[in-house]
This record gives structure tokens, sequence and C-alpha cells, in this order.
């Protein structure tokens, strides 16, 4: 095979290095925050929505904890990817649906 016929692209320089690597970062970044954001939403949503009902009180309390414990490990992700430091005060976005869940949670 000659050797300009092959499958793989090669960055020409530096540059353009740079930019592949940003985007190959922002990509999977999307998809762990994505992912891991919506398991800890839709884990939060039911604790908020069907808890009280469906689950003993101690169940429900561990159920919320749970929800920040993987939001906090997604956010950590997210920041590893990018670069970051994972005590960055950015990981407190982690939080959010163990927040918002709290409303229900509590009131």
């Amino acid at each position: 095979m000659p050797s300009g016929m092959n499958d793989e692209m090669e960055p020409t320089s530096e540059g353009e290095a740079k930019s592949l690597d940003l985007v190959q970062r922002l990509t999977v970044s999307v998809l762990v925050g994505g992912i891991v954001g919506f398991v800890a939403s839709v884990l939060a949503l039911y604790v908020a929505g069907r808890g009280r009902t469906d689950l003993p009180r101690d169940s429900q309390l561990g159920l919320w904890a749970m929800t920040g414990v993987i939001g906090l490990l997604g956010a950590a992700g997210v920041l590893l990817l990018n670069r970051q430091k994972p005590w960055h005060p950015a990981i407190v976005l982690g939080l959010t649906p163990m927040i918002v869940a709290a409303f229900w949670v509590f009131g």
C-alpha cells in the first residue's frame, strides 16, 4: 500500500493536534456528563416523586444521598477529563439534582 493511502488522518500541525484534542475532550465530557447527570437526575426525580409512597424513610434518604454521590463522581470525571483538579469549585454542579430533590424529600 502506498504511504499516502491509509485510513488514519494525522494532524499536520501542532495547532491542529491541540484542536483535535480539545474536540475529543469536549465530546467525551458531554457524553460522561450527560449520561451520569441523567442517571443522577432520574434517581432524584424518583426519590422526590415516588419516594414517600414506595420506600421507607431510611431508604428514601439513602437514595437521596446516592444521588449526590453519583453527581459528584460525574462532575469529578468531567473535571479530570478536562485536566482540572477534582476539587475545582465547579464540582458543586454535581450536587444540583440532590439539592433540587431535597425540597421534596425534606418538605
